[in-house]
């Protein structure tokens, strides 16, 4: 289970998405180069307390409550997270990963479900559009 955890950290993009690893901690997001300017800000600016930078960006984001400032934040970035989960079919076992919109996050977030943090993916054209 660990060797899933440690595939979860890079940082790609597409022409209208960033996709980062939900595995990273906020350091080392802070500290790689492809890293979008403005993502870097978000993250500092309301994850940037000492006692978060260590954390994985997923631990970061699933402890927020839906009463808290950075819950709207991630409602106007219109955050997706990519999860994976084991589905046992026909005596297999299948990995799927599926993507949630931050309600659905959340709400599994804080259910007894399994799953892996896969990645956080950012609207290219939300973030433009954002101000932090």
């Amino acid at each position: 289970m660990e060797q899933i955890n440690r595939e979860f950290k890079a940082v790609i993009q597409d022409m209208t998405h960033i996709y980062v690893g939900a595995q990273m901690s906020v350091e080392e997001l802070m500290s790689f180069e492809d890293v979008p300017f403005k993502v870097k800000a978000v993250f500092n600016k309301f994850f940037g307390e000492e006692d978060q930078r260590g954390q994985k960006i997923c631990v970061c984001l699933g402890n927020i409550n839906r009463d808290d400032f950075v819950y709207q934040v991630i409602k106007q970035l219109k955050l997706k997270f990519k999860v994976g989960y084991y589905l046992e079919k026909n005596g297999k076992t299948i990995y799927k990963s599926k993507t949630l919109t931050a309600d659905e996050y959340l709400a599994l977030h804080s259910s007894e479900e399994k799953y892996f943090d896969e990645e956080i993916v950012f609207n290219k054209l939300a973030l433009l559009a954002f101000s932090t």
